[in-house]
């Protein structure tokens, strides 16, 4: 048999493709990863005071920064961002770099704008923030947004690293789902909080260690660094500053700047399983050094993924698996390019597709442990009546929640097969939901005019708008009237040509409309930008329509307030008590 690592694709000698395939140290190494997930769930769960909701939801404030940053961390990089990053690099570009200044603008406005405000409210969940600060009603559509938003984005979670595995191994994702999802829902259900900080820490440093080794021996399959530079550049694939002001372009350096910052707001700035680790800490600077730790998390491992994207460029830039058929799917490239250079070394690929899943668990557990509280908090607390047990019952109403979360999340993975791109699906689906919530929250801290009506009347009109516009941008490209053309690979460079003289770019399906009809300018927008346009339009209709029902300022409370925005709130009014005629001798707590 051909050496694989020298042709870049596997061919036996009768030139058929072969399959990359684990071995029984890999297959050992990934369970014991998934073993690890479940001691720790049984530790916290059965070991360690797990009976109220501020244990289970908050850790009992006593979580360190750099744990609770790795875990933010951990829960942030899925598996659509170790997939989704290389692949978007192998085929549009590098733009996706710009990360960089994407991370240090939401760290900077998380930590200034919206983390003082939730940390000096102490609230178990972010959405009491808009009922306190507006109505019931508000926080009500906040909740709801974020359900939905959440029952999009898990599914896609969950099937990336199931494609993924079931590439390297004999079974098929419909067996993998459920074995993933069954152990996540058990150490994220009965181990709360802590257990899955301590998890997601675990999980996030052998993704960190298996994507370093991967890069060290991808630039070794490639020849070196300068290597993989040259080859990257020649193919088109080093964009780092594209200025292209059009919002039409599907990835600029604006694109990167502004929308995907706007779009990490909603999952760091304001989400509530962000704030609730913010919280877990004992003082607010502790939360700034989080924050900080998680800017430079962040930019390390999606810089390791764009690089990463690079040396899948250079080494199959002349024969591209997917063209070649040897993968059905794009997203596929990594874990078959995984195969390829580090096949030869038992164990090792194994632990990579461990980390790849572990990322996808620790979303996983991340956005259950979240949502069990949200949907607790806000639907089902108030309708449980006080007594001396409602602590404990709260924290075993949590772990249900959990559970039937989880299976919902596994029965919706089985449409996510049906869809397109992993990163593009996933961006695009999110934004009917997660800008309109941003922009209650910018609302709420950022614009002290607004209040309730006006709030309410703005988040709907934003989630109608976004509905529309994503919908119809969905529509037109399912009907091939939008298309965004990926930059050139080949298979010149392949071997055995003669086999592979019967390899074509798969066709347009026949039930895709081939129509020339122009779609309005509107869907033409980036995806990048749908949380931005969301946010905006509910803060502008939220603001004129607070001016139409009437501003009252003397209402609003300043700890509701954004630091910087307070001097437009009215002076407060105080009562001066004169201390001149007051004895001596009179204690301090006696002046009244």
């Amino acid at each position: 048999m051909e050496n694989p690592l020298a042709t870049g694709i596997p061919f036996n000698q009768t030139g058929n493709l072969d399959r990359f395939v684990f071995g029984w140290l890999d297959y050992t190494l990934f369970s014991l990863l998934l073993l690890v997930s479940v001691l720790i769930g049984v530790y916290f769960g059965f070991f360690s005071k797990q009976d109220s909701t501020t244990e289970y939801f908050l850790g009992g404030k006593r979580m360190g920064c750099f744990p609770v940053a790795m875990s933010i961390i951990a829960s942030h990089i899925s598996g659509i961002s170790l997939l989704g990053i290389p692949t978007e690099v192998f085929h549009y570009g590098s733009q996706y770099a710009a990360c960089v200044v994407t991370s240090i603008l939401t760290a900077v406005v998380t930590s200034y704008l919206f983390l003082p405000v939730f940390y000096k409210l102490q609230l178990t969940s972010t959405f009491e923030y808009l009922e306190i600060r507006f109505a019931r009603s508000v926080r009500i559509l906040s909740s709801a947004l974020f359900t939905i938003s959440l029952f999009t984005y898990l599914p896609i979670v969950i099937y990336v690293p199931a494609l993924a595995f079931a590439q390297v191994s004999d079974l098929s994702i419909h067996a993998i789902t459920p074995l993933l999802c069954i152990v996540c829902i058990f150490y994220t259900s009965i181990g709360g909080l802590k257990a899955v900080v301590w998890s997601d820490t675990i999980q996030f440093s052998v993704t960190v260690c298996g994507l370093f080794a991967v890069l060290v021996l991808g630039i070794s399959s490639v020849g070196s660094v300068q290597q993989v530079w040259r080859i990257s550049s020649e193919g088109g694939r080093l964009v780092f500053f594209n200025m292209d002001p059009s919002p039409l372009a599907r990835n600029t350096f604006w694109s990167m700047a502004v929308g995907m910052t706007v779009i990490w707001l909603g999952h760091l700035g304001i989400h509530p399983g962000t704030v609730q680790r913010f919280l877990s800490v004992p003082r607010e600077i502790d939360a700034k050094h989080g924050i900080a730790i998680t800017a430079v998390g962040m930019i390390v491992v999606k810089l390791i993924c764009v690089f990463t994207g690079l040396i899948m460029f250079a080494k199959y830039h002349d024969c591209d698996p997917f063209l070649t058929k040897s993968i059905s799917r794009t997203d596929q490239t990594l874990p078959y390019y995984v195969m390829d250079v580090a096949g030869h070394l038992p164990g090792l690929p194994g632990l990579f597709l461990a980390g790849l899943v572990s990322a996808a668990l620790a979303t996983m557990s991340a956005s259950l442990n979240t949502v069990s509280g949200t949907i607790y908090e806000d639907f089902i607390n108030l309708r449980i009546p006080e007594s001396p047990e409602k602590e404990a019952m709260a924290a075993n109403i949590m772990k249900g929640i959990v559970v039937v979360a989880g299976v919902i999340s596994v029965g919706l993975v089985f449409l996510v097969e049906r869809l397109g791109s992993v990163f593009q699906i996933a961006v695009s689906t999110r934004g009917i939901t997660d800008g309109p919530l941003l922009g209650l929250f910018m609302l709420g801290m950022l614009v002290p005019w607004a209040n309730a009506r006006g709030t309410l009347f703005g988040g709907y009109v934003g989630l109608i708008s976004m509905l529309w516009l994503v919908g119809g941008a969905q529509w037109h490209t399912i009907h091939n009237r939008i298309k965004y053309n990926a930059l050139p690979t080949s298979i010149d460079g392949c071997p055995l040509n003669q086999t592979l003289s019967s390899v074509t770019t798969p066709t347009v399906s026949s039930w895709i409309d081939d129509s020339s009809e122009e779609p309005m300018i509107l869907f033409q927008i980036s995806f990048m930008y749908y949380n931005m346009i969301g946010a905006i339009i509910v803060v502008v209709v939220g603001t004129i329509a607070s001016y139409v029902f009437g501003v009252d300022l003397e209402s609003v409370d300043p700890d509701h307030i954004t630091p910087m925005m307070k001097r437009f709130l009215p002076s407060r009014r105080y009562a001066r008590v004169s201390l001149r005629n007051v004895p001596l001798d009179v204690a301090p707590e006696k002046i009244k």
